[in-house]
């Protein structure tokens, strides 16, 4: 008869007094719930309310980009400030995510390690993007029509092309869930095959200084509905199960006698 070898929590390490150091589940569930906040507040805020789903056409003119901006300031002032600061909370996701990780790959692991620099380094270029349309938004009275088209393609450009940072993340992810030998893996593996279907799809945007209409333009069909959306649907998905993963591990280390807080 085939048997399972059922996955071994390690212990956790021991302070100075001998007793294993505790482990905050609250905490680390709470940083777990970021991931769903940031979305809600990129869909909600920086797509619905600043007219961002579909974006403003790469291929409007320096007077165009002015007028946008011009119509859409009190909005556009309001989404891309608070966005600025929940970006936060994509780096905070991916700590708990990097956590969970971590219960597969072990303490340490360099998989564990590349997802939270990735979810970290990810947060840069997404706040200097909403800082350089919330600047353009805040001052433009004040700017020419051309500097304020300069500054709307630098945004999409810095947003879009540092993309490589967020799919090593999504890589990472993927292939230490995929290795998980639980017989109920804690992440299933429809969601990290969505994961290198989002990795996939992130390819495409490399064409946007290229093109300014069709699918490939950074308001297309594949660079904006198919690349933003798969990981819009990645996150939830990953979320909902890591969530889920923590109660687990809480319930092994308790049977193993190493919840000490």
């Amino acid at each position: 008869m085939a048997t399972h070898a059922e996955h071994v929590t390690q212990a956790p390490p021991a302070a100075r007094d001998g007793r294993p150091f505790p482990t905050d589940y609250r905490t680390w569930k709470i940083l777990a719930w970021g991931g769903l906040v940031f979305l809600a507040a990129v869909f909600g805020l920086w797509g619905l309310l600043a007219r961002n789903m579909p974006p403003f056409p790469p291929s409007a003119t320096p007077d165009e980009v002015k007028a946008h901006f011009q119509e859409f300031r009190l909005p556009l002032l309001i989404a891309l400030s608070v966005c600025v600061t929940m970006t936060a909370l994509y780096m905070s996701w991916s700590v708990a995510v990097a956590r969970v990780m971590e219960s597969i790959e072990g303490p340490g692991g360099l998989l564990s390690k590349l997802e939270m620099m990735g979810g970290t380094i990810t947060c840069a270029p997404v706040m200097v993007t909403l800082a350089i349309w919330l600047t353009a938004a805040h001052e433009v009275n004040y700017l020419t029509p051309e500097v304020m088209h300069m500054l709307y393609w630098m945004g999409w450009l810095l947003f879009d092309l540092a993309y490589f940072v967020t799919s090593l993340q999504i890589a990472a992810v993927c292939i230490v869930f995929m290795r998980d030998k639980r017989e109920k893996k804690l992440v299933p593996d429809a969601v990290s095959w969505w994961g290198w279907v989002t990795f996939a799809s992130f390819f495409a945007v490399s064409a946007i200084p290229f093109v300014t209409t069709g699918p490939l333009a950074f308001n297309g069909v594949i660079s904006f509905w198919i690349a933003f959306f798969t990981w819009f649907f990645w996150i939830p998905s990953l979320s909902f199960f890591i969530i889920k993963a923590i109660d687990r591990l809480k319930a092994e280390d308790a049977a193993a006698g190493h919840v000490t807080g």
